[in-house]
């Protein structure tokens, strides 16, 4: 027979496995079907980036080689010239950028971060040709113009730059015998990725919308071997005044929004990586596209468009926009001032204080230890002995309460028809013997949000990603699966990791070191068995943490006594008197 703190802990963890996917919905939850076009009014401009980068980007890009000649060329008004993907390189110390004849990225790839097992991060790739790549950008100054910069051949001057320190700056140009000239300046600063791209076009007529449109083109290509854990986090973003508008796909194989305001920036993620416009002046609107073939198929890429209308009121055309295209770290985010680290999700608004405090408690405990598996010993000792004061009157409670059940036995019995006098009579029972039924839950209460930061930090922050330990465990942010089986069971998966079985373990016996009621066996083995469901997908640095922190109270239950000045008092029921004899 269970009593009711047991059928309350088996509804609570049943809850947990039937609302999961439920739960990793609200982490990252779809966004609403909004109205194909929204007015807002500005909003305060944001800061002026300091002035002394300005006036060297400045500098760079007004002051072209005097000794250039232009040679591109429209291929609508002479003959078209091969494309040359491989016009110009671009090296810093983070980043390798090839801009080919068309003025666009054919290459980025990311020196410090590599593919699982494999060669270094690209995050532009070719999907079938160069009218499909992912993780690129296109000009479109409406359809009286042209309508892509593929229509441009560009020539560079200079061969290329190789960046150690500070800023540098190279120019591509295109003119055709119309007299009109596009050229892009592209600035790049050793300590940052991306770049910033300077357009100016002369000769072309403003169209109707006096706009024109600059387009961050297939989002950010998968980089991780479970591409579903891409999608999970993929989307597309833009600031529209002060809301921020994020869209992604779900179940359609479409999502599209288009909104006229004051746009500070537009941005397309994966789980890790970001690509994001932010205009020098802030754009006039956004246009957010996203696609795919067939939205139950997890395997099947996701194409992001990131649309940012910037105005255009003459003949001349220039605009500055910083390009952020890397992996998504806070600090780098926050540096654009803009918002745009807002794109990152930290759970709930009440658990977001305890996700970022773990973030920076291990990243500076990793500085000095250097792998992040010991960092989660130690932090969990250190959690461990936060918590002792806690445990130990939650143990003591816990104590009382195994002392206090045949009073409370008696009570039942006595107040077997009448509810409202057997709780009352519990109350006072428990006042008078100072025992707390809910001590107990306290420590597991304060541990929760701890819990639910690690797993927000293990599972979508870049700084854990490929964080190795020891002999399996080659990543604490994904789970530790040693082997996969040829089947999918129910809320557990195919893949099969030896830390949650370690987690059911230590489970059962630190249980079973507690068990003061009986009638409570049946959790020693239900509750077990459900964490190992429960942990097999999640990031095996949170199945570490959690199998680490029941050892320390194991050990704890054995090292620490506790009072055994619980008796329970004699229970004297009232008997009828007999009546004195004669």
């Amino acid at each position: 027979m269970f009593d009711r703190n047991t059928i309350i802990a088996l509804v609570f963890v049943g809850l947990i496995l039937l609302f999961m996917p439920t739960y990793m919905k609200w982490l990252n939850p779809p966004p609403p079907t909004p109205p194909t076009e929204t007015i807002v009014e500005p909003v305060k401009p944001r800061e002026t980036p300091d002035k002394s980068v300005i006036v060297a980007q400045e500098t760079a890009t007004r002051t072209p080689d005097s000794s250039f000649t232009p040679q591109g060329s429209f291929t609508d008004s002479v003959p078209a010239r091969p494309y040359n993907p491989e016009l110009v390189t671009i090296e810093t110390p983070k980043f390798r950028l090839i801009v080919g004849s068309d003025g666009r990225p054919s290459g980025y790839i990311l020196k410090n971060y590599n593919l699982k097992n494999g060669p270094p991060v690209n995050l532009h790739t070719m999907a079938s040709g160069r009218d499909s790549a992912l993780g690129t950008w296109d000009l479109d100054f409406g359809p009286r113009s042209f309508t892509s910069l593929r229509s441009f051949h560009f020539e560079s001057n200079r061969r290329g730059l190789n960046i150690s320190s500070g800023l540098d700056s190279l120019e591509l140009v295109s003119t055709d015998p119309q007299g009109r000239r596009m050229s892009l300046y592209y600035i790049v600063d050793a300590e940052r990725y991306g770049f910033d791209l300077n357009i100016q076009a002369t000769g072309f007529q403003p169209t109707e919308t006096r706009e024109a449109k600059l387009t961050w083109q297939g989002g950010v290509p998968s980089t991780e071997p479970d591409p579903a854990s891409d999608h999970e986090f993929g989307g597309t973003y833009a600031l529209i005044g002060e809301e921020l508008e994020n869209h992604a796909l779900g179940s359609d194989p479409k999502v599209e929004f288009s909104a006229t305001g004051r746009t500070p920036f537009v941005a397309t993620r994966s789980k890790y990586f970001m690509a994001a416009l932010i205009p020098v002046a802030p754009g006039v609107g956004a246009d957010l596209l996203g696609r795919t073939r067939n939205p139950q198929d997890k395997t099947q890429p996701h194409f992001y468009d990131a649309g940012l209308r910037l105005p255009w009121e003459s003949a001349t055309f220039d605009q500055r926009v910083q390009v952020y295209w890397g992996p998504i770290i806070k600090k780098n985010l926050e540096a654009y001032n803009v918002g745009l680290e807002n794109t990152m999700n930290w759970g709930w608004t009440i658990v977001k204080p305890f996700s970022l405090s773990v973030l920076w408690l291990l990243q500076q405990m990793g500085k000095i230890l250097h792998n992040y598996g010991v960092v989660i010993i130690i932090f969990s000792i250190i959690v461990k002995v936060l918590l002792w004061p806690l445990t130990r009157k939650s143990q003591i409670a816990m104590k009382k309460m195994a002392a206090l059940k045949p009073e409370l036995e008696a009570l039942k019995e006595k107040h077997a028809k009448n509810p409202q006098a057997l709780n009352a009579a519990m109350m006072q029972l428990y006042k008078d013997r100072g025992a707390n039924p809910a001590a107990g839950c306290i420590p597991m209460i304060l541990q929760m949000p701890i819990l639910y930061g690690l797993f927000i930090v293990f599972r979508s922050t870049i700084e854990f990603r490929q964080a190795p330990f020891m002999g399996w465990i080659s990543d604490l942010s994904q789970p530790d699966f040693l082997f996969h089986l040829p089947f999918t069971i129910p809320l557990y998966g195919a893949g099969v990791g030896l830390l949650p079985i370690v987690v059911g373990v230590s489970q059962y016996f630190m249980s079973k070191a507690t068990l003061t009621d009986p009638n409570q066996k049946a959790m020693l083995y239900i509750m077990p068995f459900m964490m190992v469901f429960l942990f097999n997908n999640f990031p095996s640095g949170l199945s570490l943490y959690y199998t680490l922190f029941n050892v320390w109270a194991i050990v704890e239950q054995r090292l620490i006594k506790l009072p055994t000045d619980f008796a329970p008092a004699v229970v004297v029921e009232d008997k009828p008197r007999k009546k004195p004899k004669k």
